[in-house]
C-alpha cells in the first residue's frame, strides 16, 4: 500500500503542480479550489457516524477501473491533455477508495468524493464560451438596473457608457468567477444543511440566479460609483466587491435555509 501511494503521488505531482499554478496565478478563476478538499473533509466528518457503520470490503472489480484510469492518466500526461489528466486523476482516486473500501463505503461517501471534481480547472473552450454568455447577461442586467435608478446608460456590446464614466464588462467582470465560487460553497452549504433532499436541492438551485443577480448588482454599483465619484473610487470598489457579493450570497442562502425550515447545519443548531 505504501509503495502504491508513493507511485501514485509521483505520477500525479506534475498535475498537482499545474493545479496549484492555476489556483494562485493573478486573476485566477479557481482561487476557491484550495478549499474544496477541506470542505470535502468536513462533509466526511459530518457523516462519520454513517461511515463507521459501513462495512469495509475489498471490491476487486474496481481494480480494473483503476488500472484503466491510470493508463489514461499517463497517456494524457504525455500528450498534455490537461482536462483529461484532471478527470482521470480524480477517477483514479475514487476507484482506489472503491477497491480498498468497497461499494457500500463509496456510496455512503459519494457526494464528498464527487465534490472533489470541483477542484479541476475547466477546459479552455468551455470556460471561454461560458464567460462570453455571462458577460452578455451581466451587461444586460446592469443596464436594466441602471435605468431603474435613474441613469441612462448607452449599451454597445459589453460596454456601458454613463456619460462621465465608461465601463467595459470584461472577462473578470463576467461573473463566471463568482459563479464557480458560489456553486462550490453553495453545494457544500446545501449538503451540510440537515434537511430533506428536496430542500437541499432547492438551496443549491438558488445559487445560479443569486450569482447572476448579485453580479448585475455589483456592475450597477460599480457604474454608479464611477459616475458619481470618479474612476479611482470605482476601481477601489471593484477590488473589494467580489468579497462583498460572496458574503451577501451566503447570507441569502442562510436566510433561504431558515425559511425552508432547516434546523441544523453540520449537526449544529445554527438556523
Amino acid at each position: 500500500m505504501a509503495g502504491a501511494v508513493t507511485l501514485f503521488v509521483a505520477l500525479t505531482l506534475p498535475l498537482l503542480s499545474w493545479w496549484y499554478w492555476e489556483y494562485t496565478k493573478p486573476d485566477t478563476y479557481y482561487g476557491y479550489a484550495l478549499f474544496v478538499p477541506v470542505l470535502a473533509g468536513v462533509m466526511l466528518w459530518h457523516k462519520r457516524g454513517d461511515l463507521r457503520k459501513t462495512p469495509i470490503r475489498v471490491f476487486n472489480p474496481a481494480l480494473l477501473l483503476l488500472i484503466a484510469s491510470l493508463t489514461l492518466f499517463v497517456v494524457a500526461s504525455k500528450t498534455d491533455m490537461q482536462a483529461v489528466m484532471s478527470t482521470t486523476f480524480l477517477l483514479s482516486l475514487i476507484f482506489s477508495i472503491w477497491f480498498v473500501a468497497g461499494t457500500a463505503f463509496v456510496r455512503a461517501a459519494g457526494f464528498p468524493l464527487l465534490f472533489l471534481f470541483l477542484m479541476a480547472p475547466l477546459p479552455g473552450p468551455l470556460l471561454n464560451d461560458a464567460t462570453l454568455g455571462l458577460q452578455r447577461l451581466s451587461t444586460s442586467g446592469a443596464a436594466v438596473m441602471l435605468k431603474l435608478i435613474g441613469f441612462a446608460p448607452q449599451v454597445q456590446g459589453n460596454v456601458l457608457n454613463l456619460g462621465n464614466f465608461v465601463m467595459e464588462v470584461d472577462v473578470p467582470c463576467s461573473g463566471f468567477k463568482l459563479l464557480l465560487c458560489l456553486l462550490t460553497f453553495g453545494a457544500a452549504f446545501a449538503y451540510l444543511s440537515d434537511t430533506t433532499r428536496v430542500r437541499q436541492f432547492a438551496l443549491f438551485a438558488a445559487v445560479l440566479p443569486l450569482s447572476l443577480a448579485l453580479n448585475a448588482i455589483r456592475i450597477t454599483l460599480f457604474g454608479v460609483v464611477g459616475e458619481c465619484l470618479g474612476a479611482s473610487a470605482a476601481h477601489a470598489f471593484h477590488d473589494w466587491s467580489g468579497f462583498i457579493m460572496l458574503g451577501l450570497c451566503m447570507a441569502a442562502l442562510f436566510g433561504l435555509a431558515k425559511g425552508l425550515g432547516c434546523k441544523n447545519f453540520a449537526g449544529l443548531p445554527l438556523f
